[in-house]
């Protein structure tokens, strides 16, 4: 009897075998091995769903998104009641920019969980990339109103209102989400660039400032940020963030360009 417990505790099922796989980055081997537990016609519908599932996480570490798309709907299919398929699937419809169907997944999983913040979120943002504005802010603000300590919620209405051509709401809801989160990386580059839009340097100087202090080796937002202080006319601080640009890319696009209309504005200063 003894060896009998023995031998069943050595045994490792195939599921057993391919998530090991999985977790050690064995993504094809995880593959194969989930298959071949399919084709053993063991499981019940809602195990054969996770068994679909497992299939679609690892067939997303290859980058082929539109095959775990598949294996995403087969899961939805068999148990249609389970949040996490839908989500999966909406992370990659949104990677292949299949938008329209992305909301749809996203549509489904608010009726499951009417109240859900994080797919409000991302069905906002389905929204906005396909330029239905009005549909995107019912969602953000739905989402805000779940969760109101989501900083990014705030940078999204923020963009769409930007998009709507309303540069003042946009910069109330950034600047209220950056009360939340100071330090978000988003919102402190789209906050610059509208406060720039609206001749506001100083405040576009003051968030791109703040990226560079956070991140000095991103040779974009050194740019950024010679480019503020140069519309406000701080001509030596503009040249210095043009030369950190160089020290970091030398052929970052446009980059001579900045650097001597710099030279000139400090020529202009000095005389």
């Amino acid at each position: 009897m003894l060896v009998l417990l023995v031998f069943v505790a050595g045994c490792e099922g195939t599921i057993d075998k391919a998530d090991k796989a999985f977790e050690a980055g064995n993504f094809d081997k995880a593959i194969s091995l989930y298959r071949q537990s399919l084709e053993e016609k063991k499981h019940k519908a809602p195990e054969m769903a996770e068994i679909h599932f497992k299939i679609g996480r690892a067939t997303d570490q290859l980058g082929k998104y539109d095959l775990a798309v598949d294996e995403y709907r087969t899961a939805v299919e068999l148990k249609p009641d389970e949040l996490k398929y839908y989500m999966a699937m909406a992370d990659d419809l949104d990677r292949l920019g299949m938008y329209e169907e992305e909301v749809s997944v996203l549509r489904n999983v608010l009726i499951l969980d009417k109240n859900n913040p994080h797919a409000e979120a991302m069905l906002g943002t389905s929204y906005a990339k396909l330029g239905q504005y009005m549909n995107a802010l019912e969602e953000f603000k739905s989402a805000l109103q779940h969760n109101p300590r989501d900083a990014q919620n705030y940078n999204n209405l923020g963009m769409v209102y930007d998009s709507l051509g309303d540069t003042e709401k946009a910069i109330n809801f950034m600047e209220e989400g950056l009360k939340l989160s100071p330090d978000d990386n988003f919102t402190l580059q789209n906050i610059g660039a509208i406060y720039n839009k609206v001749k506001r340097y100083g405040d576009s100087a003051r968030a791109y400032a703040r990226l560079v202090k956070l991140k000095p080796e991103v040779a974009k937002f050194h740019n950024q940020l010679g480019i503020a202080y140069y519309n406000n006319g701080q001509y030596k601080q503009a040249y210095a963030e043009f030369k950190a640009v160089e020290n970091i890319d030398a052929k970052f696009p446009g980059l001579q360009d900045n650097v001597k209309l710099a030279q000139r504005g400090m020529n202009r200063s000095a005389k």
